[in-house]
C-alpha cells in the first residue's frame, strides 16, 4: 500500500524534516528511514569515520611522507593531536 502511495507524492508533501531528507536521498530512502527510526530522535556525530580508522590512516599517510600539518588539516585535528596519535601508535 505505501509503495503505491509513494509514487504519487513529492518531497514537498512530506512532514517536517522528511522534506529535506527526501530531497537529499530520495523519497523511497526517506521512507525507509521513517520506517526504521520513526518516533526516535537522531543525532549525527560531526565525524563520519571512527577514531581508530582515522588513527590508522594518519599513521599510514605519515609513514608515506605526509606532514603532520597536512594530516591535521585533512582530518580536522590539531597538529598536536596528530603528533599524539603518531606517538601512541609507535
Amino acid at each position: 500500500m505505501q509503495g503505491a502511495l509513494l509514487k504519487d507524492v513529492s518531497a514537498q508533501e512530506l512532514a517536517g524534516i522528511y522534506t529535506e531528507v527526501a530531497e537529499e536521498i530520495g523519497i523511497d530512502n526517506a521512507y525507509t528511514l521513517f520506517k526504521h527510526f520513526r518516533g526516535q530522535q537522531l543525532t549525527f556525530p560531526l565525524k563520519f569515520y571512527s577514531s581508530d580508522y582515522i588513527a590508522r590512516r594518519i599513521c599510514t599517510e605519515h609513514g608515506e611522507g605526509e606532514s603532520t600539518r597536512k594530516l591535521a588539516t585533512k582530518y580536522g585535528y590539531s597538529e598536536s593531536r596528530v603528533r599524539q596519535i603518531l606517538a601512541q601508535e609507535k
